[in-house]
């Protein structure tokens, strides 16, 4: 038999060939990104297929800047939140805000008014009287008074929700002790017309929007908590400080601020007094015999609107 014959008991050649497993820290690197990003895809998909009940069901348990974000997520949520933003505001409120929101309600607007009142409120005589209330301050925009109810009490209420977003803004500066910018009296820079005129904007929408005003009143305790904490750390400073654990702060709700503490009834006509502005708390007041904290704006606006009504008979 030639030498390069096959015989009859050859087993077939068996083809063993494999692709080399690569192993290196880049190719690593890499696996876990692609899972990551699956994994996050996977996420979208199952909540996209979400009934719009669950959807906002869940969205009431969160803070509202996360609501707002999940609205950019895609042209459903977006419809979702803006169709339920009042529903979700509301219930965000109530969770998180139950003291807040009594002491930084929103104004009323002005076609929620009785018509007849409606007219005396808008007449030029009366809004130039208003003027000692109504001034334009450098860190706040002045309501509208063909939108808004400009009663006594729907001003400063509208002054106060400008003024915490406006106390808000500066936190950055208030914490590393770099001084907010001093505005010399009868100028008014752009970047300072800007900033004012964007805290309006967000004002007004939480009027008619109750997302918008719990995003105002979310920031407004994130001010307080980091107001709260510079203010005990300052030894030199010997008033009476808001008690508040880190336990408090991690919870995300105003609950702590039921405890006794300083009265904040002095508005902060000027941004210089918010170096010792610990925790403004407008409209309450606390009831020493009682023990408990009084809330002055329930039916103010109602009286306002009566007293309005004598003076125009008068």
């Amino acid at each position: 038999m030639p030498r390069h014959a096959v015989s009859d008991d050859d087993e077939p050649l068996e083809d063993k060939t494999a692709a080399l497993t690569l192993k290196n820290k880049k190719t690593e690197r890499m696996k876990r990104k692609n899972a990551t990003r699956q994994q996050k895809r996977d996420a979208i998909v199952n909540i996209t297929k979400l009934p719009t009940e669950l959807i906002l069901e869940t969205l009431k348990y969160l803070r509202s800047h996360d609501v707002l974000e999940f609205s950019f997520v895609n042209r459903r949520f977006h419809s979702i939140v803006e169709a339920n933003a009042n529903v979700i505001g509301d219930a965000i409120i109530a969770r998180r805000y139950n003291i807040l929101i009594k002491c930084l309600p929103t104004p009323r607007l002005l076609a929620d008014v009785d018509a007849p009142i409606r007219t005396l409120l808008v007449d030029p005589a009366r809004q130039k009287q208003l003027s000692i209330h109504n001034r334009p301050y450098q860190h706040i925009q002045s309501p509208d008074p063909h939108q808004l109810c400009t009663c006594l009490t729907c001003i400063l209420t509208w002054n106060n929700l400008g003024l915490v977003l406006d106390f808000a803004h500066w936190q950055n500066h208030l914490d590393t002790g770099t001084p907010i910018p001093i505005i010399p009296r009868g100028q008014s820079p752009e970047w300072n017309q800007e900033l004012v005129a964007r805290n309006a904007r967000i004002a007004r929408k939480a009027v008619d929007n109750s997302l918008w005003h719990a995003a105002i009143l979310e920031r407004h305790l994130e001010s307080t908590t980091r107001a709260i904490r510079r203010h005990s750390k300052n030894r030199g400073n010997k008033r009476v400080h808001v008690e508040m654990t880190e336990a408090d702060a991690a919870e995300e709700t105003d609950a702590f601020l039921a405890k006794h503490g300083p009265p904040s009834l002095e508005f902060p006509y000027q941004r210089d007094e918010y170096y010792m502005l610990e925790a403004y708390l407008p409209n309450r007041w606390w009831r020493k015999q009682e023990a408990y904290w009084f809330y002055t704006i329930n039916g103010q606006h109602e009286r306002d609107l009566e007293l309005v009504q004598r003076f125009a008979k008068r």
